[in-house]
């Protein structure tokens, strides 16, 4: 097989910042502080990605956030960043990214009349996908995983992930963002373990300690919250698991 040269395939991006509804109606003042967090993190951090690729498209509004374009590899670096820094400011980004560059249909409209009709289900699928897990998670359609995977199509899968590994296959450097796409727990979806990317995870992050806080967060929750904050500690858990595999072997 030969080895492709780019992984340039169109994406689009959904995700919401978890309980901004639940700040909300515990205090005005609070929800507002936190979305003030989040749209500065992410503007912060996306804003060189946009101005050097000012055809992908990124949107912000209330809680959610939306990036479309080309480069879904790229895409998923940058939002890895976005993902750990709002983790450590204590908010919860939940996701998904789908195959497709969200587009929509030419329509007659005014200058304070808006018209914006996607021109397929590109949106809807991202939107669901956002929507199939709890926590902090980033969670990438099964096609488009299968497309950043062809050059490693034994990583679609956990054990062959792991093969290769001890195997000491390094068709991949190690600051790879590949290493970061994994199968879900059910198998059902794949996930970015953005902790496991090393341009992140070398900063000094201590996971025992991101644990421990996330922990205390969630006892103090009741179940139906509480749930975002179990499965993001099950998530940290995995990229600690997957980045340590990696470290020792690589």
């Amino acid at each position: 097989m030969s080895k492709r040269k780019d992984y340039t395939m169109d994406f689009t991006y959904w995700g919401d910042l978890l309980g901004i509804s639940g700040y909300y109606r515990l205090n005005p003042a609070v929800a507002k502080a936190k979305l003030n967090d989040f749209y500065n993190t992410t503007f912060n951090i996306l804003s060189d990605y946009c101005m050097s690729h000012p055809e992908r498209k990124v949107l912000m509004f209330s809680d959610s956030l939306l990036i479309y374009g080309e480069d879904a590899l790229l895409a998923l670096k940058e939002l890895c960043k976005v993902y750990v820094k709002l983790i450590n400011k204590g908010l919860l980004l939940r996701g998904g990214m789908v195959k497709g560059k969200l587009e929509f249909e030419p329509r007659f409209t005014y200058e304070n009349f808006s018209k914006q009709l996607p021109t397929d289900d590109t949106l809807a699928r991202a939107v669901g996908l956002e929507k199939a897990k709890k926590g902090a998670r980033l969670l990438i359609e099964r096609e488009l995983a299968v497309e950043l995977l062809a050059d490693r199509p034994d990583w679609l899968t956990h054990e062959g992930f792991v093969r290769s590994i001890l195997e000491g296959g390094r068709r991949e450097t190690i600051d790879s963002i590949l290493r970061s796409i994994a199968p879900t727990p059910e198998q059902d979806y794949y996930e970015c373990l953005y902790f496991c990317y090393p341009n992140i995870a070398n900063n000094g992050i201590d996971y025992a300690e991101k644990i421990k806080e996330i922990e205390a967060i969630r006892a103090m929750l009741t179940d139906n919250i509480a749930e975002h904050y179990k499965e993001t500690v099950a998530l940290l858990k995995r990229c600690q698991k997957r980045q340590s595999l990696t470290s020792e072997r690589i």
